[in-house]
């Protein structure tokens, strides 16, 4: 599971500088850098949904294979298979329904949920032509600390249960 938290850090790291990269690295570079960043989110995810896997609801499962399968749609693109756009719109989606379930069922710290969300709100307003590069650049860095905010809660030690009462799993 530790593993999992460092790929959920490094990946939304990965994710933040990916913003900055474009018409700074070489084309080669950048899809390196892209392929890299999304092993490490799809490592990531996992590690994060089976963390909560004891509490993780239908909503919260559907979410997560939308959120994988908008991520391989974006790697297909490379291939040209669909597209990119469609495929990141795809994810943000599913990481979006992921993270209304973690915080509709309490079950986690806020965080990571509301970044995610938050980046599809700037994702949105990018598509809907409301400062796109902004928005755009501002989604990726959301949605990259929001996946550094998820590593951090697993690698973080659970709090000691209170006399009686059950140890839960690592929180997202």
């Amino acid at each position: 599971m530790r593993i999992g938290g460092w790929t959920a850090i490094a990946g939304g790291a990965l994710r933040i500088a990916d913003s900055f990269a474009p018409g700074r690295l070489p084309e080669a570079a950048l899809t390196g850098l892209y392929f890299v960043t999304d092993v490490l989110l799809l490592a990531g995810i996992a590690a994060i949904a089976w963390s909560q896997r004891d509490r993780l609801g239908a909503a919260g499962t559907l979410g997560v294979a939308i959120f994988v399968a908008g991520i391989l749609a974006v790697r297909a693109s490379a291939f040209g298979i669909g597209g990119y756009a469609l495929g990141a719109a795809v994810s943000l989606v599913g990481l979006a329904i992921y993270a209304g379930d973690m915080l509709i069922v309490r079950r986690t710290a806020a965080v990571a949920p509301i970044l995610w969300i938050v980046a599809l709100v700037l994702g949105i307003a990018g598509a809907l032509g409301i400062s796109p590069e902004g928005s755009t650049v501002a989604a990726g860095i959301a949605f990259g600390l929001g996946f550094v905010a998820a590593g951090l809660t697993i690698l973080s030690p659970s709090p000691s249960p209170a006399k009686g009462t059950a140890r839960s799993s690592c929180q997202v």
